[in-house]
């Protein structure tokens, strides 16, 4: 049971040299940037709309930072493919981060427009509003971090010899 996280560490890696190593570059990267635009629209709509829960503006700076570390990976990966491996994880956890921001960004304006339907559990939809808040107030702060691990590079990772492994 044990040696089952080792096989899931294993499995989180692969899916993050996938994601920096086949998917970003796929089609010129067409999918990044349609995601991009897609959250981009979403985050004005939200902002038009008063952000009920307040997710817009922490997640537009997540996107943001999320965007520059993809420019990082496209500028870097290019000149040293060992950037990419040493940025995967952080990157494939910033991404992670900023989809479920934008998720937490919807569920807040379905649950504002609901909440005062008549025979709409309010409390639910209260829960659910303050819930986004957290995640914006708690856990979209990580995104800067996550773009610095990004950005750090791999030259310390490659400065070890293989025997230190």
């Amino acid at each position: 049971d044990a040696r089952i996280a080792q096989i899931y560490e294993g499995t989180n890696g692969v899916q993050a040299m996938d994601l920096v190593g086949r998917k970003l570059a796929k089609d010129g990267g067409r999918a990044v940037r349609l995601f991009f635009e897609t959250v981009a629209g979403d985050i004005a709509a939200a902002k038009d709309n008063g952000d009920p829960a307040g997710v817009a503006e922490p997640l537009e700076k997540a996107v943001g930072h999320l965007q520059g570390a993809t420019m990082w990976l496209a500028q870097n990966g290019m000149q040293n493919p060992n950037n990419v491996g040493a940025a995967a994880y952080a990157y494939m956890d910033l991404m992670g981060l900023v989809s479920l921001g934008w998720m937490w960004l919807k569920m807040a304006d379905v649950s504002a427009r609901l909440k005062t339907e008549p025979g709409e559990d309010v409390d639910f939809h209260e829960a659910k509003l303050v819930t986004a808040r957290h995640y914006a107030e708690r856990w979209l702060p990580e995104a800067s971090g996550l773009r610095r691990k990004v950005e750090a590079g791999s030259d310390t990772l490659m400065k070890l010899p293989v025997e230190a492994f």
